[in-house]
């Protein structure tokens, strides 16, 4: 019984996405660029990202004077912050008055890294809801050509018009998702990155002290 439920919803699923006509196809590439953006940079934001405590607690000891236990606290935390707290600490001798540029130059090497495919996410939203009412306009032409044919049946019209309209639907969804998941995304960078900025800022000005 659930089987033949299933099969009944695909088979529904597939005759809604072939009334919606051509543009249909593009909208689906569009939901698939949003859908696989989005579980791709949650996983490698989930390997890359320090915890959320980390860059205080570091700041917190580097502040204090504690390089050494900054130093042991980076390298049992997982995650780029914390991997840029080692390089530097390790590197600050031979790094000299280049610490700071080549700390900073680090954060926006890896902020790139994290912001990497949310241009695609800004392509699927912004084409979404434009090749939806293509489909619209365009299915709409097709029921109008054809209103002659139709006359003596005026619902017709109307049905081909309400075909028209699944893209402009579809396209809307897709833009609607599309937003939240590069909300998310942006938000978590953000994040991240004024994690890291604040590791590398304190890192920056004690290390120049003792100079």
């Amino acid at each position: 019984m659930a089987r033949r439920c299933s099969m009944g919803i695909f088979a529904a699923a597939v005759d809604y996405f072939q009334r919606g006509g051509v543009c249909m196809w593009p909208l689906l590439l569009c939901s698939i660029v949003v859908c696989v953006v989005a579980v791709e940079r949650s996983l490698y934001y989930k390997k890359t990202f320090s915890p959320s405590a980390f860059a205080p607690a570091f700041v917190k000891l580097i502040n204090e004077g504690k390089v050494d236990e900054a130093y042991e606290l980076a390298k049992k935390t997982r995650g780029k912050t914390s991997d840029l707290a080692v390089q530097i600490i390790e590197a600050r001798e031979q790094l000299g008055r280049k610490l700071s540029s080549t700390a900073y130059a680090m954060v926006d090497h890896t902020t790139a890294e994290w912001k990497q495919y949310i241009s695609a996410l800004n392509l699927a939203i912004g084409l979404s809801p434009m090749l939806g009412l293509l489909g619209t306009i365009t299915g709409m032409m097709a029921s109008f050509n054809a209103l002659n044919e139709r006359l003596a049946n005026p619902m017709a019209i109307t049905a081909g018009i309400g075909e028209a309209l699944i893209t402009t639907v579809f396209g809307l969804c897709i833009a609607i998702f599309g937003m939240c998941v590069h909300a998310y995304l942006t938000g978590c960078v953000k994040g991240a990155s004024r994690g890291m900025e604040e590791v590398a800022g304190a890192m920056a000005d004690e290390f120049t002290q003792e100079k």
